[in-house]
Order: C-alpha cells, then structure tokens, then sequence
C-alpha cells in the first residue's frame, strides 16, 4: 500500500474510533431518548414532530427497487424555521454505501455576510452509483451485479434528525422519489426549481446504438438573472452539490440566463451528472455585489447532438476549398492575361512609343528644375542665418548607405536643396523621388525583417501562455477562464474550441495569396526595368516592401488570432489586435509613401512606435480606469496635433531651443507686416485632409465620454487606427479625381468587393456571440448555436468576411495608381 494509502486508512480509523466513543457515551446518556419511525412512508409529510437535546428521530425508509427504478434515487427535504445557527438541528443520513449530512439552518456565504436557510432538500445519490472498490466503477457496471443481473429488492435510508437545543424545536420531512433522474440526448427538463438550500442533480446516460452520437452540446436557459453554477461530474458518489463543495469535481461555470457546454464520450464514458447550484449573491456573476433577494431560480436545459467526424472533415474540408477557389482565380486570370498579351506587341515596345517624346521632356524638365533649384538655394542661402524660420546647412552628396535607414529620412542625402524643394507650393512626384532607387528598396524591405524578427519573438511566448492555459482550464474544469461561445464549440485534441481557432485560416491563406501577387507584380516589374531603365521615371515609385510586410502581417494576424481563440478572455484580447496595429499602420505607410517615397519612416522607427502602441493598450485593458482614459485622452489629441504638423511640413518641423527664436522671428517678420497673407494655406489638400483627421479623431474622443465606451480599451484604440486608415485613403482616392486622375476598372472593381465585405463582416462582428467585457456568466447570455454547417457561429462568418475585405483592401492599394503606369513623375501631384 502506498503512502497515502496508509494514511488514509490511519485518518478512517481516526474517525471511526471518534465515532464508536461518541456512540458509546449516547447509549450510556440516560437523557437522551432516541425515538425510532420503523416502515416510514415516501412521500408523506412527517410535520407534528420535535427535538430538543434529550430527544431525537430515526426515520427508517424502505425503498421498493426494481431493474426500472434501480436509478431513480430519493430526495429528502427538512425544514424547520426556529433553528440557530448556535443550536442547529443536524440531519445524518445513511445509506448502504454512504453517508450525508448537513445542519439547520444551512449557511450559505455572500460577499458582504452569510445566509441563513431553514429549508433544505437533497437528491441522495443512487447506490448503484458508489464505485465498486476492486473495480472502481459504479456498481451497476461491477462484476457481481452483470453476474448476478439483479439489484437488492428493497434499499433502506435512515434519516436520524437532533438538536442540542434546550427547548422543543418543530420540524418537518418529506422523502420522495424523483421520477426524471435519468435524462438521454432527447430529453428537456423545463421549469427546475434550485435554490441555494435546495440544489439538484440529474444523470446523463450515453446511448448505446452503434449510430449515436459521442458528444452533446448541454443547453442551459433560465428567465431570470439569479446566479447560479452548472457543473458537470463523473457518475460517482458522493455528489458535491452544494456552494461550498461544487468546485472539487468536474467541469463548471456560472450562468445567469444562459449557459452551455460541450460534452464527450471520451471525457464521460459512464456518463455524467449535470449539477444545478444557486450561488448565496449575484457577484460572480456581475461582479457587483447585490442586495440577497429571493434567491429561487427556475431552470430549463436540454441537449443537442453535435456535429459527427465525418461533419467535422466536410466543413473543416468547405473552408480549404473556398479559400482555393480564390487560389484558382487568382491562377486563372493570370494565365488569361498571360495567353492575351502572348501575341500582342511587347509592353516594353509598347512603352517605347507612349515615352519616345515623354523621355526629352523628363530630361529638359530636370535640367530647367535643377539649374533652377541653384538658383534658389544660393539665393536662399545668402539670406538664410538666425533670421531664418527653416535651416538650410548644406549637405554633402556623398552619403554613405548606412545614412540612408535613420530612424526619420528627412530627405538629408537627396540633395542640398531640399527645403527649397519641399517648400514649393505644387509638389510633385518627381521632387520627392531623388534617392536612388537600390537604397530605397533596399530600405523598403527592411519592413519584412523586421516584421518577422518581431512576429517571431512574439508569437513563440503567445503559443506557450495560450497551450498552458487550455491544459489549466482542462485540469481545473473552471469553464469561465475562457470566453467561448459554449453553444456552438467543438472540441478537438488539446483545443477546447476548435472550429474558432480552424475559421482563422483565411487570414493565413489569403495572407500567402497577396504576398504571391505582390512577388508577381515585383518580377514583372523588374524584368521590364532590365530591358529600359529610364521606365523608373513613370508612374509611382515602385518599392514592394512595404507590401510584403502587409500580406505578412495579415498572414501572422491569422496565427495570433487563432492563438487568441485558443482560450478567448480579457487578459489576452491584445493577441487579437496587435497585428490588426500592424496592419493598419503598415497600409498609411503605403499610402503615404505612394506620394512621398523619399520621405518616410523607417521600420525600426515604425516597430518602436507600434511596440508603444501595444503597451498602451495593455495598460489599458488591465486597468481601465477614469484616469487612464483621461491620459490617453489628452495623449491622443497632441498626437494628432503633431502628426499633423509634420505631415503638413512634411517632416520640416524642428523641435529644439531654437523654436522660440523662430516663433519670434515668425510673428514679427511674417504675421504682423502681413497676416491675410500667413493664414492663408500654402497646402490647401493637405490642411483639409488634416481638419478632417483631427476632427475626426477630436469625435472619437468624445464618444467614449459622452456614451460612456470606456469598457472596451483594445476595441476603442484598434478603432482609432482603422477609422483613421478608412479616412486616409478615402481622401487619397478623391485627391485623385480632384488632381485629374482615375481609377481603372481593376481597383474599382476591388474597392466595391473591399466595401461591400466590410459592410457585411461589421455586422456580425457587432452582432458578437461572446464579449470579454463583462463577466464570463455575462458573457454566455450572448451565445447562440452555429449559423453555417452546423459548425461555424457568427463570430467565425466575421472572420472568413475580414479576411476576405482584407484581401480585397490591400489588392484596392496594390492597383489603385496603375492608371498612372505611363505618366512622368513631373506631372503626378504629391498631396
């Protein structure tokens, strides 16, 4: 025998020696007069009884037992209104394999003070149920009982009731038989009454036909919002049914109005107990301590039969082959384009006469533009000094590489003009395209680095924290450390809810699609650059790194949000977001850097600022309070307020001891001789753009204090970042038509599928199935059964329409300035 063993046969013997002395001096107590009810009656009210300490009752039930009603256990219920708590009336129970006993009044703990309950009523557990010793199983699956293929003819259960009260305290018992213990895959319960004092348990039997189905999705429905625990334990006895003991065995979770869980043959292969426990208050379900009312709670719950391994391969095998019908698309219209301009005159040819006059014009234009510059930056030289509102110190040409990936280009190795280039009132594309181009591209790929430096460091430790909190979640069965749609959540090896981690394919597949395309896109243009140089002179500037960063992100967003999924709460939301950060800053970079490819930030620059980002929103998630959103608040506004001075001045703006001596010099020099002339804007696109950003943004701040949004940090802050990308390239595409240019058919076609999935992923992701906002008890009030092939719930349709109006987003900027593939730089407007 081991240790423990051995010591728990020594703590038995303990008790047991206790015990016999007990009894031993009772019997000897000539006070003490047990009065015995021999052939008690079930189901008659035993009212006009009392104890006191010289006398108690032994009630003796003998319960017919047949093969039929050998499961169908009796439920005891005493009540009695005088007890204290300093004599209370204890009530022992015995029967042929156990025992049970609790006292009048039974003390129920709340978070402010303790309840007491003169009523109780206990489901005894059935005999058949203790586990036979040798075989440790319940005894209707022991050897003796399939030898012998009977039960006992009759089952007795003593109830001995005594107080150690002076005085005469009234009682009442009622023994009944519960006639709908045994519930199957079909059966509804509606209407059960719980209480605190008066918990109920019922028994789940797995059918035995060789088509049934292994798990069942358990339902729990309920009017009202009392709190109350579902727990889910083995067929065992005794039953840990009450508040102080529910926690010990099997699964559980608290429910207000709604609950449910997913339950398999291989977790319960004897079947199971479905526990009904009112809690003493409503915290653990509000997390606000409430007023103990009437704490009586009527409860429906039902099973359904969950989706087969065949099911689970059909719709697991549905969403691989949507996503390649996008694959095949993609392959199609390549190869259509390839077969259509097979015979057709090469695009370098083509080209060739589109450019032949083009070409003089670029250079004449760029040698007007240069001897001009000279001019300007002697005279501004001559007149430059302290009087000066922008320095000008002259630059030398010969900048090494390493120079060209500082923390923020400000245009410093370009060339010795570069104020007077970027104060010119009509820029364009050609003035902040001066760098060579290697360095650029050189520079744009270091987005790709360092993305996946970063995504490599952050996602190891996410999987690690994640993989340990499903086996916690498994070994402790407290089903509110993660916030699942328990009605639609199946389960598969290690993972708890699979179908949610499995929908964030798309992001992944659609992610390695974009980068694909872009790789496409990059060779085609590469390859037409080796054959004519100069083609670097028309159109955009072509730097695809920043484009690989997106498809990407969007493809580790797809990892991180399965790793979200894997156990949804409040402590790991930023899992989900972080790389929705990424992704929304990376698509303004591309924006921005269409229209200023010289001026941009560089990825260690970038990284640092999402990096801040995040913890930003860890602070806030973790606490949230009043002060916090009043920071961030005012933190918000004077980001803006910058960002829009250095995007106005494009990066011109120096911070430093000598802004005071430039604001000197700007007000008497500038503003006083002449004030209409200085209020009026010298980027009137730019100022626009900027108002409306900042209104915007000014509005988004409102919000959270006028409808009070301050629940949801990481939420509200991946708002920010999207609704200012959704602002940014609205304003680039009307910028466009303002300036004369057009969208082909390409990106409007994929700016109307982007809209239209945006429009239609909203929806479900507003209409939210879970929220880890509120309390896990809360949170289940939102769960509803799955909406597609039994398999997928609304929150997973939201994540095949994100990635998919991803897609079509990014593929929108990939193509949203091929109209301008033939047209000089001196002719295409920055804005």
């Amino acid at each position: 025998m081991s240790f423990w063993g051995r010591l728990l046969a020594f703590s038995l013997s303990i008790q047991f020696s206790v015990a016999l002395f007990y009894y031993e001096n009772s019997q000897n107590n000539s006070g003490l007069v047990p009065i015995v009810i021999n052939d008690a009656a079930v189901n008659h009210n035993y009212s006009d009884f009392h104890v006191n300490s010289t006398t108690e009752y032994l009630f003796e039930f003998k319960i017919k037992k047949t093969l039929s009603n050998d499961s169908r256990p009796a439920r005891v219920t005493v009540g009695c209104s005088d007890a204290t708590s300093t004599h209370p009336v204890l009530v022992v129970l015995r029967q042929a394999k156990g025992v049970l006993s609790w006292q009048l009044p039974l003390m129920v703990p709340t978070k402010s003070n303790v309840v007491e309950y003169h009523t109780t009523s206990r489901t005894l557990c059935p005999n058949s149920n203790y586990r036979d010793v040798n075989l440790m199983m319940p005894h209707y699956k022991s050897q003796s009982f399939l030898l012998h293929g009977s039960v006992p003819s009759e089952e007795e259960v003593i109830i001995n009731i005594a107080t150690s009260s002076l005085v005469d305290v009234p009682f009442f018992l009622k023994v009944e038989i519960v006639p709908d213990f045994i519930v199957t895959a079909s059966d509804t319960r509606e209407l059960v009454p719980v209480s605190p004092s008066e918990p109920r348990f019922y028994q789940f039997n797995w059918s035995k036909a060789k088509n049934a189905s292994k798990s069942v999705v358990l339902r729990v429905d309920s009017d009202d919002e009392v709190c109350m625990v579902v727990s889910i334990q083995n067929i065992s006895c005794p039953v840990f049914d009450l508040e102080r003991t529910v926690q010990f065995e099997g699964y559980r979770q608290t429910v207000n109005s709604r609950g449910g869980i997913t339950l398999t043959r291989d977790l319960f292969p004897d079947g199971f107990y479905i526990v009904f426990v009112v809690k003493g208050d409503d915290y653990d379900c509000t997390g606000k301590i409430s007023s103990v009312s009437v704490r009586s709670k009527n409860v429906t719950f039902s099973f359904q039969s969950t989706v087969s391994y065949t099911e689970y391969i059909s719709a697991t095998m549905a969403a691989f082959f949507f996503y390649a019908s996008f694959y095949a698309l993609a392959v199609f219209l390549c190869l259509a384009y390839y077969l259509t301009n097979r015979n057709s005159p090469d695009f370098i040819n083509e080209l060739v006469n589109a450019t032949s006059v083009q070409a003089d014009t670029i250079v004449a234009s760029t040698s007007d533009q240069g001897s001009s510059l000279s001019r300007s930056r002697r005279s501004l030289a001559s007149t430059s000094g302290n009087d000066s509102t922008f320095q000008t110190d002259e630059i030398p040409d010969d900048i090494a590489d390493e120079e060209l990936i500082a923390t923020y280009d400000h245009l410093d190795d370009a060339s010795t003009d570069k104020d007077v280039i970027l104060s010119k009132r009509h820029l364009y594309v050609c003035d902040l395209a001066r760098k060579p181009h290697k360095s650029l591209q050189r520079k744009s790929m270091m987005y790709v680095g360092s993305l996946l430096t970063v995504a490599t460091f952050y996602v190891l430790p996410v999987v690690q924290l994640v993989v340990s909190s499903q086996m916690v979640l498994q070994q402790t069965g407290n089903q509110d450390l993660c916030y699942y749609n328990f009605l639609c959540s199946y389960p598969l090896g290690l993972l708890s809810d699979f179908n949610h981690v499995f929908s964030n394919i798309g992001y992944v597949l659609l992610g390695l699609l974009f980068v694909l395309l872009v790789y496409r896109r990059d060779r085609m243009h590469y390859n037409a650059t080796i054959q004519r140089p100069d083609l670097r002179e028309l159109g955009i500037p072509h730097h695809f790194g920043l484009l690989y960063a997106m498809g990407t992100a969007l493809m580790m967003e797809g990892v991180l949000s399965g790793c979200y999924h894997v156990c949804p709460n409040h402590s790991n939301f930023q899992f989900d977001t972080s790389f929705m950060y990424v992704i929304a800053m990376l698509c303004m970079l591309k924006i921005y850097h269409t229209r200023h490819p010289d001026i941009n930030a560089s990825a260690y620059a970038t990284f640092g600022v999402l990096a801040l980002v995040i913890l930003v929103g860890m602070a806030g998630i973790l606490t949230g309070t009043k002060g916090f959103w009043a920071a961030f608040s005012v933190l918000h506004v004077l980001t803006c307020l910058w960002l829009s001075g250095e995007i106005y001045y494009m990066g011109r703006m120096r911070f430093g001891f000598s802004m005071v001596q430039r604001a000197w010099n700007l007000i008497f020099r500038e503003i006083i001789p002449n004030p209409c002339a200085f209020f009026k804007p010298r980027y009137r696109s730019r100022l626009v753009l900027l108002i409306l950003g900042n209104m915007f943004n000014w509005a988004l701040v409102a919000a959270v204090w006028i409808y009070h949004l301050d629940n949801s940090f990481g939420t509200y802050l991946l708002a920010i970042f999207m609704a200012n990308l959704m602002l940014y390239t609205i304003f680039y595409i009307i910028m466009k038509y303002l300036c004369g240019e057009r969208l082909l058919l390409q990106p409007i076609a994929y700016l109307i599928l982007a809209t239209a999935g945006w429009g239609a992923s909203l929806n479900f992701f507003l209409r939210k199935s879970t929220s880890w906002a509120v309390t896990p008890a809360q949170s289940r009030a939102y769960n509803e059964p799955c909406q597609i092939l039994d398999f997928y719930d609304r929150h997973d349709i939201w994540h095949f329409l994100s990635a998919i109006s991803m897609f079509f987003s990014f593929m929108t900027l990939l193509t949203l300035d091929d109209d301008l593939i033939h047209v000089p730089r001196t002719k295409i407007s920055v804005f």
